[in-house]
């Protein structure tokens, strides 16, 4: 054999053996292969619906076959953007973003255009269309709806408590300029516009956390003492149960069972077991396998709409048995997730 047939026999084993391989990796499950990079900019990891929120992203493109890689901005919006760009810079697959504030993060999208990356938005909204360049969708909770639904919930409580539609509140609200404080305080002006006897006195930014909520309360406290107020709206169950504390240590216990929060987090759903909240709304914080649903449905050429989807929710109150049953198997399902939150 000359040298020339030897290696036209090397070249075309290696080849065989190229294709072989190629084949073979077609012929992995999809898990197997690997589908690239998904990079996820949290916004915080400031309370147990951020770990959960971000479990559950991981989770769900790992289990796609996608690197996952996130980052944590602590609840500062300069460090988010540092992290996007840092983020952009490994020409992810995807980028997911969970933006802290809605004005501060407008420049999201254009980062996302210039970088030829597709964006998806989950939880709060950002400036701008979905749909147009690079972002693909915004996967939300209709916070508009849940301003509504505790608004409604407010004024049938105030209404059996005075005898009429009227009353006195306090507001702790998330962070300020976030999209959810944005669109849940139109849901609540929305229906209190048509009750002006009920007035909101005073709000404070509890930013979303335990701590701040509890101080944000004790302040509030501080400037409408007794007999002033009839009840507190909180943003977050966070706030809410650091609002409890506040609440007790003030001495101020006839405001308990006349408190609404928001997400039905564990704490939250036990505060109303325990009569010192009257209502929550679900903000469940699962959006992983909805954001591999949409990026599936790009990667394939198939349209996304709508470009701003909710994910479902419920209500949790006190009222009936029925309802503090509904409370009980919540607080089951979530020990048995092994999750302190929604």
């Amino acid at each position: 054999m000359t040298m020339r047939q030897q290696w036209t026999t090397i070249y075309g084993a290696v080849i065989c053996v190229a294709f072989a391989a190629v084949a073979a990796w077609r012929s992995l499950p999809t898990q197997a292969r690997g589908q690239g990079l998904v990079a996820f900019s949290q916004e915080g990891m400031e309370n147990e619906w951020r770990v959960m929120d971000t479990r559950d992203m991981e989770q769900a493109f790992k289990q796609a076959g996608y690197k996952f890689v996130w980052t944590n901005a602590n609840s500062d919006p300069a460090k988010q953007l540092s992290d996007i760009e840092d983020l952009l810079a490994r020409k992810p697959a995807l980028l997911v973003v969970a933006p802290i504030e809605y004005e501060p993060l407008a420049p999201v999208p254009e980062l996302a255009d210039e970088a030829g990356v597709p964006l998806i938005v989950v939880d709060r909204a950002l400036p701008g269309v979905p749909g147009r360049g690079q972002w693909l969708a915004t996967l939300t909770t209709n916070f508009v709806d849940t301003g509504e639904q505790v608004a409604r919930d407010v004024v049938a409580t105030l209404t059996k408590l005075n005898g009429a539609p009227r009353g006195r509140l306090l507001h702790v609200t998330g962070n300020t300029g976030a999209s959810p404080v944005v669109d849940e305080q139109k849901g609540l002006d929305d229906v209190l516009h048509a009750y002006p006897q009920i007035r909101i006195l005073g709000t404070c930014d509890g930013r979303y956390s335990r701590e701040p909520g509890r101080k944000c309360t004790e302040d509030l406290l501080q400037a409408f003492g007794r007999g002033t107020v009839d009840g507190v709206i909180f943003d977050s169950d966070d706030m809410m149960v650091g609002g409890i504390a506040a609440i007790k240590a003030a001495g101020r216990t006839e405001l308990l069972g006349k408190l609404w929060g928001k997400d039905a987090s564990l704490d939250g759903l036990q505060a109303l077991l325990d009569g010192d909240a009257r209502f929550t709304v679900q903000t469940p914080p699962t959006f992983g396998a909805q954001t591999v649903q949409v990026f599936r449905q790009f990667l394939a050429h198939q349209p996304i709409q709508p470009n701003v989807q909710y994910v479902p929710k419920a209500t949790y109150g006190i009222d009936t048995p029925g309802e503090r049953e509904r409370v009980r198997q919540r607080i089951e399902t979530l020990h048995q997730l092994g999750v302190g939150c929604c």
